[in-house]
């Protein structure tokens, strides 16, 4: 099935949960660089901007994306949850991805269930090396794939 619309959001736009457990980031045109602190997990939230009805008809959720990339497999995605408002509609946990070049990581949305009232896309991150550098980060950009 076509694609409706692909909705992104910029990198720097994301809320860290816990911010006591990152010990910098940075925030720049053309991404965010965490740095977290050793032995520490997190959770990343994006608010995706969410088109929930076009031309009369109301969209479904195909999918979300990331782009990002990783200095070592210390920095990784362990999690990645959707949100529909306050009701969570996909989850993909127990993962290790820590690409070392940008790349656009795709997470299916099962069912692929109308949209009512804004996508929400949380990462869960975990930091565990032992020097700033391999504790690093860099998200470009967080999105979605919306159906007819």
């Amino acid at each position: 099935m076509a694609l409706e619309q692909a909705s992104w959001t910029h990198g720097h736009a994301v809320a860290v949960e816990v911010p006591q457990n990152i010990k910098s980031e940075w925030r720049a045109g053309f991404y965010i660089r965490l740095v977290g602190k050793q032995n520490t997990t997190n959770w990343l939230h994006f608010g995706i901007p969410t088109p929930v009805i076009v031309d009369d008809n109301r969209l479904a959720i195909d999918s979300v994306l990331v782009r990002m990339r990783s200095n070592s497999t210390s920095a990784d995605i362990t999690n990645v949850h959707v949100f529909d408002g306050e009701k969570r509609i996909a989850n993909h946990d127990g993962l290790d991805l820590a690409p070392s070049a940008f790349t656009m990581l795709r997470f299916s949305v099962p069912n692929r269930p109308e949209v009512l009232w804004g996508v929400g896309l949380t990462l869960g991150v975990r930091f565990s090396g032992t020097t700033d550098a391999a504790n690093t980060m860099e998200i470009s950009a967080a999105g979605a794939d919306f159906l007819p």
